[in-house]
């Protein structure tokens, strides 16, 4: 019987993981979430309307102003899906009219047009170093569709140059033939949501998808055509057990992707609703949910995943694993990237940009929006934030925590041209009562975060975040 209140469990049954009692014990005396995202700092639930199409323009003219030459990661949003999965959090919209998605593409492709325009306006070749289609389904595209989406996206990207092409992959709707178009057409990785293996889960969740299916599109013939395939593993599922989501990585580690992505569920009913129809008794209760990621952490670490950051994996010759050996790594709301780039140019709804390091902006959510912002020849910004110094050095601090687990103050005193032990007083002393749980190492000029305070970085972080109540 799984309990969702206070933390309960039996200590007989974890016997032997003295770690986890720990870490469970200092998770009850925090009383809070495992782990914040910080994909973005400031959170977006700070950016606000103010931001419009003007400022958008605004940024991009500064951006190329500083370097034309700067390098850019172009996302593409693609918001249908055929089914809907009761664990998403994504912005998606399910559908079986095709015709709705039609209407999308043109919308989309007249985006693209208005960065085009900008570009021409301003005699500017933008170096976009990565593509990145996601979603949502994009595989739900037809296979004339997605050429044409491509083929349109030449009008500002030279796919030929691009350092990675990726798209998300539902295994669902996903043929072999597909998987070989994408190829054509200069998509050089892919990346497959698989969440868990086991029936009874995916059951409980609403995606089917058994491992013959993964299989069979993953053939090593197949294989070759593409740079890297990634793997999206989610824990903190109804119905998980140790004994089933150890299984699920074994199966995982058989099929070898270069990178995995360990993704806690997050469980927000009040916001999505259909995650109202999993069961609520069924999902694993923070002791339960620490043990899955203890036991993945552990399995993927011995049979020779690099650990890239909190909850990423990646093959030791993977771009992420030289990254970070060379200290390259970025993050961002893709997860953890090599580093070829660090600002965002986002297309569709729902999309989000991130432009010079000191500009957010949010396309609207709502497709009605999209389209007549588009018809009125504005990009499609529904919010944003204009980061100040202070939030810039914050972020830095909270991204090379997220990232190493360590941060040197020199780094920043250097770059920023502060005194840190002044700068984050507050936040320093804060953190002394991390040292006394174990979570954190601190010495006259470095902060390095130990193995087991890996698991309450999201305290670390959280404790030099300016714009959010502080959990102690």
């Amino acid at each position: 019987m799984r309990n969702n209140g206070e933390v309960e469990y039996k200590m007989k049954e974890y016997s032997n993981d003295i770690d986890l009692v720990k870490i469970n014990n200092i998770f009850k005396k925090y009383q809070n979430n495992l782990y914040a995202m910080y994909v973005e700092y400031p959170h977006k639930s700070i950016w606000h309307k103010g931001i419009t199409d003007e400022d958008y323009r605004i940024a991009l003219t500064d951006l190329f102003s500083i370097n034309k030459e700067t390098p850019l990661l172009l996302y593409i949003h693609i918001p249908f899906c055929p089914k809907q999965c009761y664990y998403c959090t994504c912005h998606s919209f399910v559908t079986k009219n095709y015709e709705r998605i039609k209407k999308y593409l043109n919308m989309l492709y007249r985006e693209i047009n208005l960065l085009g325009e900008f570009f021409q306006k301003y005699s500017v070749t933008p170096n976009f170093r990565e593509i990145h289609l996601g979603g949502g389904s994009p595989t739900m595209l037809r296979e004339d569709d997605l050429g044409q989406l491509i083929e349109k996206l030449q009008s500002v990207a030279n796919i030929k140059q691009l350092s990675e092409f990726a798209i998300e992959i539902d295994p669902r709707d996903t043929t072999k033939e597909k998987l070989l178009f994408y190829h054509s057409k200069g998509i050089n990785r892919i990346s497959l949501g698989v969440q868990d293996f086991d029936p009874d889960v995916q059951k409980a969740i609403n995606r089917i998808q058994p491992r013959e299916l993964i299989e069979n599109l993953l053939t090593s013939d197949l294989r070759k055509y593409f740079r890297g395939v990634n793997f999206d593993i989610m824990w903190g599922l109804p119905r998980q057990t140790r004994e089933s989501f150890i299984k699920t990585i074994e199966t995982v580690v058989e099929l070898s992707p270069a990178r995995i992505s360990l993704l806690l569920l997050h469980y927000v009913p009040e916001l999505k609703k259909h995650q109202r129809l999993m069961n609520k008794n069924e999902l694993p209760n923070i002791y339960e949910r620490i043990a899955l990621f203890h036991d993945a952490v552990k399995s993927l670490s011995d049979n020779g995943y690099v650990r890239i950051g909190l909850e990423h994996f990646a093959k030791p010759d993977d771009d992420l694993a030289v990254a970070l050996s060379k200290k390259m790594l970025n993050w961002n709301a893709l997860g953890y990237t090599a580093g070829r780039y660090f600002d965002v140019i986002g297309l569709g709804s729902g999309s989000s940009s991130t432009i010079t390091g000191n500009y957010y902006f949010q396309n609207t959510y709502s497709i009605a929006e999209y389209e007549g912002m588009i018809r009125n020849g504005k990009f499609p910004i529904c919010r944003g934030y204009k980061l100040n110094k202070d939030d810039i050095i914050r972020r830095d601090v909270i991204h090379n925590l997220r990232i190493y687990f360590y941060l040197d103050y020199e780094v920043i005193e250097n770059k920023y041209k502060i005194i840190f032990s002044e700068y984050f007083k507050k936040e320093l002393i804060l953190l002394e009562g991390l040292i006394d749980d174990g979570i954190l190492e601190i010495s006259n000029h470095t902060i390095k975060i130990t193995e087991m305070g890996k698991y309450f970085t999201f305290l670390v972080c959280r404790t030099f975040d300016n714009t959010r109540k502080k959990f102690f």
